[in-house]
């Protein structure tokens, strides 16, 4: 029975991990972000990476 919980959940919580990891190691919430790519799987990393992607952008434009 837990086998086959497992085999269900796995496939349904990994982009929202992959999601709230991403924006985990570049310093958003873990939690935040999970919660966000649980309720839009696939929109949810496209975000992410944009914003990623913005505060590099922004990061680079600062001057030091």
């Amino acid at each position: 029975m837990i086998e086959a919980l497992i085999v269900i959940l796995t496939p349904l919580f990994f982009m929202p991990i992959m999601t709230a990891f991403m924006a985990y190691s570049h310093g958003r919430s873990f939690w935040r972000w999970f919660g966000i790519g649980c309720a839009l799987p696939y929109v949810s990393l496209f975000v992410v990476m944009f914003v990623v992607h913005r505060d590099k952008k922004k990061l680079a434009l600062t001057p030091a």
